[in-house]
């Protein structure tokens, strides 16, 4: 069998990439909170993901894996049960090492996602040290790379709010705070698409608001925390799993509670109004008519409509 490194990093990260030193990645974030670099993931392992991400993006009743949308954003929190290169890179020996050198000998998969912001969404200066929206002690890292190029609605980070945010005992911030206290340390990531970014969870940040209706911002986003007690629930599928030992089942949280709420939590309330949705709510009422028409037929005329169609 193929050791771990060889079957998690074919195709997945750059030439490039794959030469990175884990202690220098480490010591960046340390240092400023982050650490970027660009292309690191390859163009045919990003259109995999995205590929495996949106292939049913709205299914009301259908038994199956879909995703979800809440407001301005389009979000897929089961990665790992429909995207082998997904998986492939989660339990990479970069990904493993990066989180082991920065967080210690225990470290969990708290949170991941796949999602798509458009035009006119607006984000608070936060953190994400918490759980389930409360503040919370507890390091951690987050890995998000771009699935496409990103010129607008970028990713910010204020450079060194690690080392100071846990003082404050909350994690939101607002505009006029930062562009008061630190509007000369925001780090900007304009960056193209397969560009990645680790960065410490005390860190505050936002994705840069953009009123462009027709905007569209494709990253992954996944979170891994010290605390290995707890964790939102995570959906794995078995036939990804190659090679399995103590580090990846920490890592995975095999065993332990996932009591975190899912986020976002949506409903039919949170879903937008668009063409789409409006062409199957027609399409349903449509159906549901006619079959119930249907049903209150006799049923030698059922069968003459059944041989008809079938012939069709």
């Amino acid at each position: 069998m193929k050791s771990v490194e060889v079957i998690n990093t074919y195709k997945i990260f750059t030439k490039e990439f794959q030469d990175c030193n884990v202690e220098e990645v480490v010591e960046e974030i340390k240092e400023n909170g982050f650490f970027v670099f660009k292309n690191a993931i390859t163009h045919e392992a990003i259109s995999k993901i995205e590929r495996d991400a949106t292939e049913l993006k709205l299914g009301l009743n259908h038994n199956e894996i879909n995703g979800v949308y809440f407001e301005k954003q389009y979000y897929f929190t089961n990665l790992l049960t429909k995207s082998k290169t997904f998986y492939n890179f989660v339990t990479s020996k970069f990904v493993l090492d990066v989180s082991e050198k920065y967080l210690g000998n225990t470290f969990r998969l708290k949170a991941l996602r796949y999602y798509e912001t458009y035009g006119k969404h607006q984000m608070q200066w936060h953190t994400d040290n918490k759980t389930d929206k409360s503040f919370a002690h507890i390091p951690g890292i987050i890995f998000i790379f771009y699935i496409s190029d990103v010129e607008d609605g970028q990713f910010q980070y204020i450079r060194g709010s690690h080392n100071w945010s846990g003082e404050k005992a909350y994690s939101e911030y607002s505009e006029e705070f930062v562009n008061k206290n630190f509007k000369e340390k925001v780090k900007n990531f304009k960056l193209p698409k397969g560009s990645l970014i680790i960065y410490n969870t005390y860190g505050v940040h936002r994705a840069k608001p953009v009123q462009k209706n027709n905007f569209v911002r494709k990253s992954v986003f996944l979170q891994v925390d010290s605390k290995i007690d707890n964790a939102e629930p995570i959906i794995v599928n078995t036939k990804y799993i190659q090679e399995i030992n103590n580090k990846i089942s920490m890592f995975l949280g095999f065993g332990q509670p996932s009591n975190y709420k899912v986020f976002p939590k949506t409903s039919l309330n949170t879903l937008p109004l668009n063409k789409n949705l409006i062409f199957n709510i027609i399409k349903y009422f449509s159906y549901r008519f006619i079959r119930n028409i249907f049903d209150l037929l006799p049923k030698f005329l059922k069968k003459i409509i059944k041989r008809q169609i079938k012939n069709d």
